[in-house]
C-alpha cells in the first residue's frame, strides 16, 4: 500500500491547512501521485504550534467524513513534540496502531531523550521519530576534507531501542543525512510532511522507485 506518513491537512488546527478545499485540493494531487492512505498529523505539544487534543479530535470529528470520500483512505495521528510532561497526557496514535510521531528540538539534543522514549515504549507505544535528518547533532562530517555525512552513537542507540526513522521525502534530493540514513539502511518510513499549497514541500511520487527504500506499509 502506498502511504503518506507525516502531513498536516487537518484544517486549522494547527500550522497546516487552514480549510477543507485546502485540504482537499491537495488529497487528489496526492491520489493523482498514487497515494492509497494518509495520515494527519497535528502537532501536539509543539512550541511553535500550539494545539489540544480536544481541538485535534474535534477537527477530526468535522471533516473526517469529507476527507475519506475521495478514494484514499485518510486516518488520524499526530506529531508529538517530545518533552518530559508527555508522559502524563493523553496521546493520538497513527490510525488504530501502537505507532506514534514524535518530533524533537532542531538545535539541541533534549537531555531527557532517552529517558522519555524509554517510558513511551514502556506504555507500549512504538515511537517514530520525525524528519530525523533535521536533526543536526544526530551526525558528524568525517573523511577526506570532512566531506562524508557519518551517523552519531546516539542514532545506533536509538535503533537498539526499536526507534523507527522517519525521513521526509523532500530531503531525498538535496539532504546529505537523509542520504546517509538510506545508505546505512535506517530510513524506515517516509512521509510529505505537506503543510499547504505552496509551502515548497514536495508530494510522494509513488512512481518514484526511490519508495522503495522505505516500509510504510509494514510498520504503518
Amino acid at each position: 500500500m502506498n502511504i503518506d506518513s507525516h502531513c498536516h491537512l487537518l484544517p486549522a488546527v494547527d500550522d497546516g491547512v487552514e480549510s477543507i478545499q485546502e485540504s482537499i485540493t491537495l488529497l487528489e494531487e496526492m491520489r493523482l501521485k498514487g497515494v492509497e492512505r494518509l495520515y494527519l498529523t497535528p502537532h501536539f505539544l509543539s512550541p511553535k504550534s500550539p494545539t489540544n487534543i480536544s481541538e485535534i479530535m474535534k477537527r477530526w470529528n468535522e471533516f473526517r467524513s469529507e476527507l475519506n470520500s475521495h478514494s484514499v483512505e485518510v486516518l488520524l495521528g499526530s506529531e508529538v513534540f517530545l518533552r518530559p510532561e508527555v508522559l502524563e497526557c493523553d496521546l493520538v496514535s497513527m490510525g488504530e496502531s501502537n505507532v506514534i510521531l514524535v518530533e524533537l528540538p532542531t538545535q539541541q539534543k533534549p537531555h531527557y531523550l532517552f529517558e522519555v522514549i524509554e517510558n513511551l515504549q514502556m506504555k507500549g507505544f512504538r515511537v517514530l521519530l520525525a524528519h530525523v535528518e533535521r536533526y543536526e547533532y544526530f551526525f558528524k562530517k568525517s573523511g577526506f576534507l570532512l566531506g562524508k555525512t557519518k551517523l552519531t552513537g546516539d542514532i545506533s542507540r536509538l535503533r537498539d531501542m526499536g526507534v523507527l526513522f522517519q525521513v521526509n521525502w523532500n530531503s531525498l534530493d538535496r539532504d546529505p543525512k537523509a542520504k546517509a540514513l538510506i545508505e546505512e539502511k535506517i530510513a524506515d518510513v517516509t512521509g510529505s510532511d505537506k503543510h499547504k499549497i505552496g509551502d515548497g514541500r514536495l508530494l510522494i511520487d509513488f512512481n518514484d522507485g526511490r519508495y522503495g527504500f522505505f516500509l510504510n506499509d509494514y510498520y504503518l
